[in-house]
Formats: C-alpha cells, sequence, structure tokens
C-alpha cells in the first residue's frame, strides 16, 4: 500500500509524516527508499513531486502487496484523478493522509521561516515578509488540502492532535492503516530521531503575537477554514468532493 501524506507548509506536516513512518516501523514495515518515476531522487524520504496515474502505478508496483510505504508531498490533487485515487484507496492500495493547522498560526510560522531563510541566504520561503505574504500561499495549500481530503476515506489530522496529543494521532493512524505499534518508539522516532522543522510548537500562537487589528483580517480572510480548525468540516468536505467528481 502507498499512503500520501499531504501537508500543508508550516502545519506540522513533516512531523505528521514521521509519525506515520514511525508507525509504518514499528509494525514491521521498513520504510526504505522507493525507486520509481515520480519521487525526488535525492530528498531525506520518499517526496512525491509528480502525480499522474503512470507515476502512481509504477509507485505500487515498486511498492508491492506486502508492503506499506508513506511518501509525503506538497502537490496538488488532480480532478482528473480523484474517482480513481478513490477507487485505489476502496481497494485498500492507497491510503491519503492529510495535516492541518489553524492559519493564523500558519502564517506565523511562515513567516519566521521567511526570516530565517533571508538570514541564511536561502532561497525557500525568503519571500515571506508580512502576514500577507503568508495569507497568499495559505490560501493555495487550502485549496490542495481540501481536495486530498475530501477523498472518501482520507484521514485528516489536525497540528494540535498531532504535536500535543501525539497518542492520539498514532491511535487514528493506526486504525485507518489497520496496524498496530509501540506508540512510545513512534513518539521517540518523530519528536527526537527524525528531521523534522522545529516550528515553535504552541497552540494559538496569534493570540499573544498578533496584533488585534491582525486577529480581525486574518479571521476575516479565512473565517470559513477557520471553522474547518474547530471541527466543522463535514459538509465543507462533503461540496468539494462533489465537486470533484461531478462538477457540481
Amino acid at each position: 500500500m502507498l499512503v500520501i501524506c499531504y501537508g500543508m507548509a508550516k502545519s506540522g506536516s513533516t512531523l505528521a509524516f514521521e509519525l506515520v513512518k514511525g508507525v509504518l516501523e514499528s509494525a514491521g514495515f521498513e520504510q526504505k527508499r522507493v525507486h520509481a518515476a515520480g519521487l525526488k531522487p535525492r530528498a531525506r524520504a520518499n517526496y512525491l513531486v509528480e502525480i499522474s496515474r503512470e507515476t502512481l502505478t509504477e509507485i505500487i508496483a515498486a511498492i508491492g502487496p506486502d508492503r506499506i510505504v508513506a511518501v509525503k508531498t506538497h502537490q496538488d490533487c488532480p480532478r482528473a484523478l480523484f474517482g480513481w485515487l478513490e477507487d485505489l484507496q476502496q481497494e485498500r492500495q492507497l491510503q491519503v493522509i492529510t495535516s492541518y493547522r489553524d492559519p493564523r498560526d500558519i502564517s506565523l510560522s511562515l513567516r519566521d521561516a521567511g526570516a530565517h531563510a533571508r538570514s541564511k541566504g536561502a532561497r525557500g520561503f525568503s519571500t515571506i515578509h508580512e502576514l500577507d505574504d503568508a495569507a497568499k500561499l495559505i490560501e493555495k495549500a487550502i485549496v490542495k488540502f481540501r481536495k486530498w481530503s475530501s477523498l472518501h476515506g482520507a484521514l485528516p489530522i489536525y497540528y494540535d492532535t498531532v504535536a500535543n496529543a501525539p497518542d492520539d494521532a498514532i491511535s487514528v493512524i493506526e486504525k485507518v492503516l489497520g496496524v498496530s505499534s509501540d506508540h512510545a518508539a513512534v513518539i521517540k522516532h518523530a519528536f527526537e530521531d527524525a528531521f523534522t522543522q522545529k516550528n515553535k510548537a504552541k497552540r494559538n500562537r496569534f493570540e499573544e503575537e498578533m496584533s488585534e487589528i491582525e486577529k480581525a483580517e486574518m479571521h476575516a480572510r479565512f473565517a470559513a477554514f477557520i471553522e474547518v480548525c474547530r471541527g466543522d468540516a463535514k459538509e465543507w468536505f462533503a461540496r468539494c468532493r462533489a465537486e470533484m467528481l461531478h462538477g457540481a
């Protein structure tokens, strides 16, 4: 089985990915590099950079029926493949797991990442100077997140669960993958041993780090997605799924 982990940038996506990898490794599924088209050759882990019927078919074939391998991606979910992806998930050849976070906190992490990139002379997020720069990137990421998460059977996991209640995150990952793992070993892998982007693992940063004007502006801009982050997502995903499948 191929496990696609889609994450919004600075939403704890790498941490969520490493939790998935840790669960699989603890359950006896080694996360070795898969050599197939569509995967970045020199990435730290299996990183999906091209999504097509051909590349996914090749990756699933390379994994084989007896292995489960997680790959990370920030790529979009192609509408033309949506129904086929649902079929793969129904057949247990594919599982999609997504990660997300309050957009106000993402914007602060992106602004931090921009300042850090510029201080190191790196490209990365160097063009992000202000919250508005971050918000534009977040708007695009929300569209991708919604598509991936709208696939029937996909598992969205919220940042606060991953970062602050990892046992709960591990339990839902185990359930959707049909495996059991050593929670302590998985947490050690994800939080201590694995490479992750060391963001400020703080809930609701925006409450202290944004002005009242900034809070109001960001809330107005992302009101619908903030409600999703509060747990009111079922109808939001259903509307996207209908559009992806039927254009309605």
